[in-house]
């Protein structure tokens, strides 16, 4: 039995490894407790996430209901995956509502039935429940719950998903969903299927950088309310969010053409930005 903590952390670690993600790197930075805390975190989320995006039909509906029923275990009983069991011992530990979790399912559920948002307050509503709630899950394993640390954690997640948005346009496409708001594709003249396939014209350069705008007006926002709060306990939040903004840039400076390929940072250019960060970090405390 004493191996299970073990297994959890090893099949959480192999995960968020295999995922590639940007969040991965600003993990190294976090004390022991928290690092594997949020490991279990970014794993489930990935094979919640997973659920919808690698199945199809009843059975994408399947594998999201086992997911639903493990996070009901991790705090009710005993969860049978590893890395719900790591899960419900890093909500032990830090204190995470399970309405996290549940609003998490929620966003994911949302991709098995809605596929397009008609307006940028609907396609809000999805970015909080997919990425704002995991920015409060990782306030808590952070260990700051106030109203300025929550509010930071909500706009830098919907900052977040609104760049992975604007990014994996045509990547999204190809498992045929739209998460440009349907009501800025009618206003500047174009329909889904140009904003779908391409290629790049006028028309599209302006309505990605709407996009690009509303996704840097939440970077400003998160960015301000963190540098009102400990720099140190943070420190993850600092690199995740400078990354993704470094990825924002870069779609803007390669005139918003999405349609050549996933535009994203090489390891250098993560590592210079983590260690930016960090020692930024070791001035300010």
């Amino acid at each position: 039995m004493k191996d299970k903590p073990n297994q959890a952390s090893q099949v959480s670690q192999e995960i968020t490894t295999k995922s590639g993600s940007n969040f991965s790197l600003s993990f190294f930075f976090l004390p022991k407790e928290k690092r594997e805390a949020i490991t279990h975190f970014y794993a489930l989320s990935r094979l919640i996430d997973d659920a919808v995006d690698d199945y199809v039909g009843q059975e994408a509906k399947d594998h999201l209901n086992f997911w639903k029923k493990e996070i009901e275990l991790c705090y009710q009983g005993k969860p049978s995956h590893p890395v719900s069991l790591g899960m419900q011992k890093a909500a032990q530990d830090f204190k995470i509502p399970q309405n996290y979790l549940d609003l998490l399912i929620e966003g994911c559920e949302m991709d098995l039935s809605k596929k397009r948002y008609e307006t940028y307050e609907d396609l809000q509503a999805y970015c909080y429940r997919v990425a704002g709630v995991v920015g409060l899950t990782c306030m808590k394993i952070f260990g700051l719950d106030s109203q300025e640390a929550q509010a930071s954690a909500r706009e830098l997640g919907l900052a977040l998903q609104l760049t992975n948005i604007l990014r994996d346009v045509a990547e999204d496409a190809k498992i045929g969903r739209l998460y440009i708001p349907i009501q800025d594709i009618k206003r500047y003249g174009l329909k889904e299927e140009q904003v779908l396939k391409g290629p790049i014209n006028p028309k599209l350069k302006i309505l990605f950088k709407l996009m690009h705008d509303r996704a840097q007006t939440n970077f400003d926002r998160a960015f301000s309310k963190m540098q009102q709060l400990p720099k140190k306990p943070l420190l993850a939040a600092w690199i995740m969010g400078k990354v993704y903004q470094r990825i924002l840039t870069k779609i803007k400076e390669k005139d918003f053409d999405i349609y050549q390929g996933k535009i994203s940072l090489n390891k250098a250019e993560k590592a210079w930005i983590a260690m930016k960060e960090y020692l930024s970090q070791l001035t300010t405390s």
